[in-house]
């Protein structure tokens, strides 16, 4: 008989790090590092379309693979949220005390994400808080406000702002006799003009805030899940069924949007840019799916050494996503140096070299125990 370890058991269990959480942030950066593999330069005909086109954002409705990675981070900050305000109450901590530090590093995530987005730009972005780092920063500070309110707070706030979302895209779109979903004219879009922010290359808005601090609760309350009283192996089974049903329900109720198009009668369409409440379905979906395998795994069987090469990547998930920001492009162009300009299989090298570079910096710390936090 196969014995699960129990996450809800005496002290020198709950010591422990709950190792799948490292791992499943860490294949999360996996993938976007990779870019693909360069699976978009090596299959560039047709009949390949559906897999290269993975790793690209899709243009407007629907959803990929690379669609899901920013979500699944703020997935993934819920969990980490809920077991910190845990940790940091175990440590007599009050409230003012944990929210100063939730205000500093929502600041600081803030502040590095206006750095990438005006480093990318070439020009300095003062109040540009739509972007990755930007968005998971405030979604942590407003979901950490919730947190302390306990399970049925949490549950009710994630439904009324993912209800209250669509709802202003929908009283918008009937106050100016509109589609509710066009790409340069809805309710997020008028927000931003109102809060004097230029268009966003990508159509993000800054209302994905609310949406955004729904998925992180999600993480928390699941996070409660885990450290709760049932037995391991009914959590992997809770986790599996809610995971597929919230994979379901977004796919149905968008219409077959998502990466199986079908079509028929949508409820709300599955748009990422705005993350519309079935993208959030489907993200929530397919991250605890993967979180859950990681968790049957690695802290229920404790076979934790396989998943140790993500675990690396995923204990500095922040450093590794600046690093590869600011030099993902000397990173390709150093390891292009090394191999033939002709071969066929150049660009799945060139990205294999690159992961390598990273994943070993990340290994590098990892030995001098050196954890890039805020």
């Amino acid at each position: 008989m196969v014995k699960l370890r129990d996450t809800n058991a005496g002290s020198a269990d709950q010591g422990e790090r709950l190792a799948s959480l490292d791992a499943t942030r860490g294949i999360v950066l996996l993938l976007f590092v990779s870019g693909g593999f360069g699976l978009r330069v090596m299959l560039p005909g047709a009949r390949w379309g559906w897999i290269t086109g993975q790793w690209t954002h899709r243009d407007w409705f629907g959803c990929s693979l690379w669609d899901l990675l920013q979500p699944a981070l703020l997935f993934i900050a819920g969990v980490a949220l809920s077991y910190s305000y845990t940790n940091r109450q175990a440590l007599g901590q009050n409230w003012f005390r944990q929210f100063g530090h939730a205000l500093l590093r929502s600041a600081i995530l803030i502040a590095l994400g206006i750095y990438l987005d005006s480093y990318q730009a070439n020009r300095l972005l003062w109040w540009e808080v739509r972007g990755d780092l930007q968005l998971i920063g405030l979604a942590y500070l407003l979901a950490f406000l919730v947190v302390p309110l306990g399970v049925a707070v949490q549950s009710i706030t994630v439904g009324f702002l993912l209800i209250g979302h669509i709802a202003a895209f929908v009283i918008y779109g009937i106050a100016t006799g509109q589609d509710f979903w066009l790409p340069d004219q809805n309710v997020g879009i008028v927000v931003d003009r109102w809060l004097r922010l230029g268009a966003h290359p990508r159509h993000l808005a800054t209302l994905n805030g609310i949406p955004a601090t729904a998925l992180v609760l999600l993480g928390t309350l699941f996070a409660g899940l885990v450290r709760g009283g049932l037995t391991p192996g009914a959590k992997v089974a809770v986790m599996t069924l809610c995971s597929l049903t919230c994979i379901l329900l977004g796919w149905v109720l968008s219409g077959g949007n998502g990466w199986i198009d079908a079509s028929w009668f949508t409820v709300v369409p599955m748009i990422p840019r705005l993350m519309t409440f079935t993208f959030v379905l489907t993200a929530v979906g397919w991250t605890l799916l993967l979180f859950t395998y990681f968790y049957l795994v690695m802290d229920g069987l404790q076979l934790q050494s396989w998943g140790t090469p993500l675990s690396l990547m995923g204990r500095n998930s922040l450093l590794l996503f600046l690093t590869f920001t600011l030099a993902q492009g000397w990173a390709v162009r150093s390891a292009s140096l090394i191999l033939p300009a002709s071969w066929t299989l150049r660009p799945l090298f060139v990205t294999l070299i690159v992961i390598a570079m990273f994943w070993l910096l990340c290994f590098f710390l990892y030995r001098r125990r050196i954890f890039v936090k805020v």
